[in-house]
Parts: C-alpha cells; structure tokens; sequence
C-alpha cells in the first residue's frame, strides 16, 4: 500500500481545493488552513513548492494566493510528490 506523507497529503488536499474554485478564483494559504483544519505553517511550505514546481502560481500582496498553473486534468500525483519530496 502506498504511504503518503502529511506534506503530500496537504498539497493533494490544496490542489482539490484550489481545482474546486470557478473562474480561477485566487486561493489563500489561510483560507485552505482553516477549511481543513490543516497547519498553516506546514502548509504555506507545501504551496511554495508546488509554486517553484510550477504546478500552481503565487500572487503576492494583500490580495494574493493561490491559482493553478495548468488544468487539473494535467497535473498528475508524480508531479506533486516530485515537487514536494524531490
């Protein structure tokens, strides 16, 4: 059986979350942490991975967050743990 990490398990959990918002609607790291229930902490280092991975793209700013970069249908679960383990 395949074991996943908290870091992965909390990148798939922001993607899904991410993915579920119309019209590209900026996501926060904040909003994601809290719908969750999820470390902030943790999770703010799992989101900047998968930003420098280009799997999604940070906005800085008062209004800033998070969008995917690409359609979900495209990103695939070896892009994720390739971006957050390495």
């Amino acid at each position: 059986m395949l074991q996943l990490s908290k870091k992965i398990e909390y990148g798939l959990i922001a993607l899904r979350h991410i993915a579920s918002k119309v019209n590209d609607s900026i996501v926060t790291s904040k909003e994601i942490s809290d719908r969750y229930h999820i470390s902030y902490e943790l999770l703010a280092k799992v989101l900047q991975k998968l930003a420098r991975a280009g799997i999604i793209i940070s906005y800085q700013g008062v209004k800033g967050g998070y969008i995917l970069a690409r359609q979900p249908n495209q990103i695939t679960l070896s892009d994720v743990i390739q971006a957050i383990e390495g």
